[in-house]
């Protein structure tokens, strides 16, 4: 074992790179269920060579981070009283004398049995204290981060950035001019993040306030040193869930599993500061008059607290340091963001992982719901002790609709021709009043909003909420750029059935429902039938042609029934196979109803009822008095319903909906892709909401 004065030696098995991918026996070793620990400490000089490697001597010590700060990692270490470790001049405790501190798990897997030592950090040591007495002797050191020179220090030269230097370069620029020529990864920043104006700074200004103004001119950024002592800048992707990284640690204490590190949970909901609405003022320029201005509003319907789940809650901001409406839009985003994020805070025991950076993300599952849901870090504390913990504190992570640009003009105007003139809306409305019986009230909107995310998601959605009437329908416009402006169907080159007019048509059941029935019981419905009758209304023949890999039509039909079997006792994937078997239940539900009044009489029948997930097939389609045997009547269908010979007739174009030949045939012919719904005859926007493009 190393003791100390091991100039040179280089430590084995180094994590250092915590933002990379990291090897798997470093996860691995966490969550041994024997952990053997060794804390090392190595002393650099300015020059970057070790003069001593200690090993054996600490008695303690705490870690800190902290993503907020400009210095990231604190701490502290204690250990046994050594001559050599009191402050000298060309002392191992000194000014300029670096400290880089690993803790160590021996990897109990390997017959070698390797100690992995995690890089902890690079550090200064702040103070030094020396406590003797008659049972206990040490000394404790108090630790920082690299960047800690600089937290008094001030400019000895007065200093220039010319406007339109990228904030990138610029704070590369102020960093050399302190000397600082060790550097990880900077961040190219995008054109639009240049420093706005000639940045000038006098003699005596203070060096922090000057990074963090740099930092913060469009903010979404954080600086500093990681943990190899290196300066850094880096981009928070905090705006979208596409462009967020990946989660680097699952706690989950409803497992039993020893993998699970977790040893408490607690929970702060902080409702009373929530904003949903910021609008950022800038400098008013003197010469023209004009004051630079952005509005962000939070719009995401998975945003519990977007504008129309909670009504629209302002935040006004005027931050003269602001010069342009870029700076002002980058200001509005970072603190709705803010204000979204930091209500929900989850802090966690756990047993130490010393992976983990300020900012990184996790995944929390609650002990009490068994939801599971993405939390940034904001901070953690390690106790370097044997039988030490740590804790973490976090924040819910929600994510800020993207507001589209002008290239997607036309995508938009092709999308509200289909609405406004095309009956993309009020024709599926029509189709599930004729059908099913029920229909929106009238009285109340649908705010129609345009997102762009990723393709291949959902390409658009409607969000009902138990706290207001209106609702959200969402149109994701990366999923509909390559639409055919002249298609009266809304082709988008992809499957007949993405056709607009069908997928709306399918939404609005969802819409029509939560009107009809109020989303506080719609949430009581199985998602096979709000699923599974909404594929209805337009037809499951392309969806079910979609699913291949069947040796034969029987057995296709025979794997779909016993999937059935699963979504009609609660399972549910979402994917493509269980909307076409939901579909199929439909369509065995309708062949049960001895005729198209009792039909509609279902959906009718069960406005009002409560507790709806309770016996729902029993209140829904009353037939027998217990649900297990109302699955079984519905299995029995599946199996003798002719419905499967249409579906598999390649000859027969009908999208096999309720409107169609095989069912309720409203219109004595073929309903196929383009004429399931007849565009040419819509005469409103709507016929049971108001629409409003927001």
């Amino acid at each position: 074992m190393l003791v100390k004065n091991q100039k040179n030696y280089l430590v084995p098995n180094i994590v250092d790179d915590l933002y990379g991918d990291i090897k798997q026996n470093a996860i691995s070793v966490h969550t041994q269920p024997i952990r053997n620990l060794s804390t090392i400490i190595q002393i650099l000089d300015s020059d970057g060579s070790v003069i001593d490697t200690i090993e054996g001597r600490t008695t303690g010590g705490t870690l800190n981070g902290t993503g907020d700060s400009l210095i990231k990692r604190t701490g502290s270490i204690t250990m046994v009283v050594d001559p050599d470790y009191i402050p000298t001049d060309g002392g191992a405790i000194w000014f300029n004398k670096e400290f880089k501190i690993y803790q160590g798990i021996e990897d109990l897997t390997d017959n070698t049995k390797p100690v992995i030592n995690f890089l902890l950090g690079t550090f200064l040591v702040d103070e030094e204290g020396l406590s003797i007495s008659d049972s206990d002797s040490s000394i404790t050191l108090t630790l920082s981060d690299k960047m800690t020179r600089y937290d008094s220090d001030t400019l000895e030269n007065e200093l220039t950035i010319p406007a339109g230097t990228p904030i990138n370069v610029a704070i590369r620029k102020v960093m050399e001019l302190l000397g600082e020529n060790s550097f990880g990864y900077m961040y190219e920043s995008d054109a639009s993040e240049v420093v706005p104006y000639d940045y000038t700074q006098a003699i005596g200004s203070n060096i922090t306030d000057i990074i963090k103004e740099l930092r913060d001119m469009y903010m979404d950024y954080t600086c500093g040193y990681n943990v190899k002592g290196e300066f850094e800048f880096r981009k928070l992707q905090i705006q979208k869930d596409i462009d967020t990284q990946d989660v680097k640690w699952t706690f989950d204490s409803t497992n039993l599993d020893r993998a699970d590190l977790t040893l408490s949970f607690s929970e702060a909901y902080n409702l009373k500061n929530v904003k949903n609405r910021v609008v950022v003022y800038g400098n008013t320029d003197t010469s023209t008059g004009i004051t630079p201005e952005a509005v962000v509003r939070i719009t995401d319907s998975k945003n519990p607290f977007n504008v129309d789940a909670i009504g629209t809650r302002t935040s006004i901001i005027v931050d003269t340091k602001l010069s342009n409406d870029i700076q002002c839009l980058a200001e509005a985003k970072y603190n709705i963001w803010k204000t979204a994020h930091f209500q929900e805070q989850c802090t966690i025991s756990t047993i130490p992982i010393y992976i983990f950076e300020p900012y990184d993300l996790v995944e929390i599952v609650n002990p009490v719901t068994g939801n599971k849901y993405r939390y940034m870090i904001d901070s953690f504390s390690i106790d370097l002790s044997v039988t030490g913990t740590m804790s973490i504190t976090t924040h819910k992570m929600y994510y800020v609709g993207i507001e589209y640009g002008d290239e997607e003009l036309p995508v938009v105007a092709a999308i509200k021709k289909g609405i406004n003139q095309l009956g993309w809306l009020s024709l599926g409305e029509q189709r599930i009043k004729d059908c099913y019986g029920v229909s929106g009230s009238g009285d109340n909107t649908i705010f129609v909003r345009f997102i762009n995310e990723a393709a291949g998601g959902e390409q658009a959605a409607v969000t009902g909420y138990t706290t207001t009437k209106s609702q959200t329908m969402e149109f994701d416009l990366a999923d509909f750029k390559t639409i055919v402006p002249t298609s009266e169907d809304g082709d988008t080159g992809r499957s007949k059935g993405d056709y607009a007019d069908r997928i709306l048509a399918h939404e609005m059941f969802h819409a029509v429902s939560n009107d009809y029935y109020d989303v506080s019981n719609t949430l009581d419905m199985p998602t096979w039938f709000k699923e599974g009758f909404a594929e209805l209304i337009h037809g499951g023949k392309d969806r079910y042609l979609s699913l291949t890999g069947y040796e034969s039509n029987a057995a296709k039909k025979a794997s779909m029934i016993n999937k059935a079997k699963d979504l009609l006792n609660g399972s549910w994937d979402s994917t493509s196979e269980d909307y076409s078997v939901a579909y199929l239940i439909a369509c065995a539900i309708y062949y049960l109803n001895d005729s198209a009044d009792s039909f509609r009489q279902m959906f009718t029948r069960i406005k009002g009822v409560k507790n709806l997930n309770l016996n729902f097939l029993v209140k829904l389609l009353p037939l027998k008095n217990d649900s297990t045997d109302m699955i079984n009547l519905i299995i029995e269908k599946m199996n003798t319903m002719p419905i499967w010979d249409y579906l598999n007739d390649s000859n027969d174009t009908d999208t096999c909906s309720i409107g169609g030949i095989h069912m309720m045939n409203l219109t004595g012919s073929v309903m196929d892709a383009s004429s399931v719904f007849n565009n040419s005859a819509a005469t409103t926007v709507s016929i049971g909401f108001k629409i409003i493009y927001d």
